[in-house]
């Protein structure tokens, strides 16, 4: 009995075309792993230019109250992000093929330009709608039809990035965000 003969199914990729992905994904790894190694030192260097800068005085939060936390939070992002990655590509993650839901999305110049329309008008509606309604509507948009998020998961940050963010400056804080500038709106505090 002679071997069978069969070709390859046509779904199998050339030999060819795998080595270069794989190529792609690691650059795209070590790429990544700088990045978060960059970031992590903006935040280190956040958090020694905010110590000079006072972090409480008798009014509530001085200068140097948010860049020492945004710093913190940029500097503990970043290391986890370096970390992340070097473990997965030390332990041959990366090595597996990626399926097509693995890949990074493309942003194309329409997307571009509908971030940059939106933040237009999030400046625009912060005067009229406060800050509360501006940055729901926004982070409702980014998530569900920019990021296509679902919709349980971006109502709950969508909810706690407009609501829970305006709670936390003006109760806490004592840091007033824009309320809304109708009447209607503002009676009801927002």
């Amino acid at each position: 009995m002679q071997p069978s003969t069969h070709e390859s199914p046509p779904s199998t990729p050339p030999p060819g075309s795998e080595r270069t992905a794989e190529a792609r994904r690691r650059g795209r790894s070590r790429l990544s792993a700088i990045v978060a190694a960059i970031i992590a030192c903006v935040g280190v260097t956040t958090i020694v230019g905010s110590l000079p800068l006072g972090y409480w005085t008798a009014l509530g939060p001085g200068p140097g109250f948010f860049p020492l936390w945004l710093g913190i939070l940029l500097a503990m992002l970043g290391v986890a992000w370096a970390v992340t990655e070097v473990r997965s590509w030390r332990a041959g993650v990366s090595s597996r093929p990626a399926s097509a839901e693995e890949e990074p999305p493309e942003y194309s110049l329409p997307t571009a330009a509908a971030i940059v329309a939106s933040l237009v008008i999030l400046a625009a509606c912060l005067e009229v709608l406060g800050y509360q309604l501006s940055m729901l509507f926004f982070l409702l948009f980014h998530l569900l039809v920019l990021g296509k998020r679902g919709l349980l998961l971006s109502a709950v940050i969508a909810v706690t990035g407009s609501f829970g963010v305006f709670m936390v400056f003006t109760l806490l804080l004592g840091v007033p965000l824009p309320a809304s500038s109708i009447p209607l709106l503002r009676g009801v505090g927002l």
